[in-house]
């Protein structure tokens, strides 16, 4: 699925939200100065290199909500934004709240056993998809796990059939 398709999607922050009930995806862009250094901000803390497939989703969609009003699905799909996926990796200041307390430990995993990148929340407790470091593949919880050959690949089967990588 190419950045065109999902232009119709893109608003310019939250304030739609609530108005945006009829909507499949919601997505906020940011500015592409900022993404820039959020990108060299995970690279830097993180250690790693941010794959390509995710640098320029960021660039031309942005980031948000897949699937956001289909009531059949099992689980809410949520692209993090570049400072969200490097909150899922670190504890915030004592008196933030922390929405990625029971994320944490399996993003770390994933990331120093597997070099899978948190990329997008699905769901309750450990439930993440993440971006394989070095084959840019998608996988759900583990390495054991690949949905998918790539990001576009992903979102073009979730468009298709929510939850396909799910067994009933």
């Amino acid at each position: 699925m190419n950045a065109e398709a999902l232009k119709q999607y893109i608003h310019s922050n939250w304030d739609d939200l609530p108005r945006s009930r009829s909507e499949k995806y919601y997505f906020v862009r940011m500015d592409a100065a900022d993404i820039g250094k959020a990108v060299s901000e995970i690279q830097y803390q993180l250690s790693v290199e941010v794959p390509r497939d995710l640098q320029v989703f960021y660039k031309e969609v942005g980031f948000g909500f897949l699937w956001l009003h289909l009531k059949q699905k099992k689980g809410l799909y949520r692209i993090l934004s570049p400072e969200e996926l490097l909150d899922i990796y670190f504890e915030p200041d004592d008196d933030m709240l922390d929405d990625f307390a029971t994320y944490r430990e399996n993003a770390w995993n994933n990331l120093e056993d597997n070099s899978l990148l948190t990329f997008c929340l699905f769901g309750e407790e450990d439930s993440l998809l993440y971006i394989g470091l070095s084959d840019g593949a998608i996988y759900y919880l583990s390495p054991r796990y690949k949905i998918a050959n790539s990001l576009n690949e992903f979102l073009e089967l979730l468009d298709q059939t929510v939850d396909y990588f799910l067994s009933d």
